[in-house]
């Protein structure tokens, strides 16, 4: 593994090169794992409304309420996520099934002296309080609606790499000439840990700039004037705060990554977007939105870090992982994913989130073509 090195924007630097007025000309995209909104922030001070309300509890056994607790530990337990669980904790919008599955762990949440990192950004940022996972299921489905708007009817982690060919939001940069790398944290072996939903992809598996480059490359990019106009920064061996891993250390390697970039010559002209694949099992009061026969999934935590985020803002727009691939497509002036991908029915049969049972379904069209979920600019001003 490969340390990280320290970047920073002092003296001694040569400046950028001139650039078209002002704006957003460079994205940053890192997804950790497996939290519930609910879990990191549903207690948080600053959260007003949109934390669980007064006298929340889950049904326990025999005819008991449970009653969610601040965690003494840094590193609860791994908890049951797959499509089953995910949506007999769901239960069609009750969302009362998660001491059932999880068990007393699924109902712990954090404070701010547990996540002091995450709660300092409040301050000068935005927090986007109905961003929800896009599949109640596990990482690789949720990945792939980052990588591509849809999952294909993917909803388990069982995806050979190198499998998949329809368009991703790869092509897209591509063909409109818009530069991007995929930087790691850990190990690049795909058999690993790695959490690349990019090397699923035929197209993209051996890629090099899928393949080859680390976050130490990205504190080299930063210093160096070479960032591409897209990051995506993929953490995993430990970091990834995947439970039952301590959530701090990954919060000390996203806040290295975000200082870093605001040391940075490019700090004026980027936003930084920081969200959960799903939520790992962990207790969320808010039922998902029926998009369509495959989800939303489970509210998860996601930052809009920019100097032209909103300071101190809980932005209520929905949200899913879309959306930062709309997001992206409206800086960039691309098309949509959903515009250009031709492989897929225009809608998928079946109803109440359970097109694919637990298996592989109907593919769907990509999200990214839907008007009820936002891009993400809600979040900025100034612009």
């Amino acid at each position: 593994m490969e340390a990280l090195a320290g970047c920073g924007g002092g003296g001694g630097q040569t400046p950028l090169p001139p650039v078209e007025g002002r704006g957003v000309q460079h994205v940053i995209v890192s997804c950790q794992e497996n939290r519930s909104f609910d879990h990191y922030f549903g207690f948080a001070p600053f959260i007003g409304d949109y934390g669980p309300p007064s006298g929340f509890t889950q049904p326990g056994h025999n005819n008991t309420r449970v009653v969610p607790y601040h965690l003494t530990t840094h590193s609860p337990a791994d908890i049951s996520h797959d499509w089953r669980s995910m949506h007999r904790q769901w239960n069609r919008g009750a969302m009362d099934g998660f001491y059932q599955i999880g068990g007393l762990h699924s109902l712990g949440y954090f404070l701010e002296t547990d996540l002091p990192y995450y709660y300092s950004l409040f301050k000068d940022f935005t927090l986007c309080v109905n961003y929800f996972s896009s599949v109640l299921g596990p990482t690789l489905p949720n990945r792939l609606y980052l990588a591509s708007g849809t999952s294909g009817g993917q909803t388990t982690n069982h995806v050979p790499p190198g499998s998949l060919d329809y368009p991703t939001i790869l092509d897209l940069l591509d063909q409109h000439h818009v530069t991007w790398k995929v930087y790691h944290y850990g190990t690049t072996d795909i058999i690993g840990e790695n959490l690349n939903q990019f090397q699923l992809f035929a197209k993209w598996k051996d890629e090099p700039r899928v393949t080859k480059f680390t976050t130490a490359d990205y504190l080299r990019d930063l210093a160096a004037h070479t960032l591409p106009q897209v990051a995506f920064l993929i953490i995993s061996a430990g970091y990834s705060e995947h439970p039952p891993t301590n959530v701090q250390l990954g919060m000390g390697m996203q806040q290295k990554l975000i200082e870093a970039l605001q040391k940075s010559a490019y700090w004026p002209l980027s936003v930084y977007l920081l969200t959960y694949d799903e939520g790992g099992g962990y207790f969320d009061h808010v039922p998902p939105p029926q998009l369509d026969a495959y989800g939303a999934g489970i509210r998860v935590p996601t930052w809009v870090i920019s100097p032209y985020a909103k300071p101190a803002h809980l932005e209520t727009t929905l949200y899913e992982h879309s959306s930062i691939l709309k997001f992206i497509e409206t800086v960039f002036k691309l098309p949509t994913l959903a515009s250009i991908n031709h492989q897929f029915d225009t809608e998928t049969p079946a109803t109440g989130n359970e097109a694919a049972q637990g298996g592989v379904g109907p593919p769907a069209p990509p999200r990214d073509g839907l008007s009820s979920i936002g891009n993400l600019m809600e979040c900025l001003t100034g612009v």
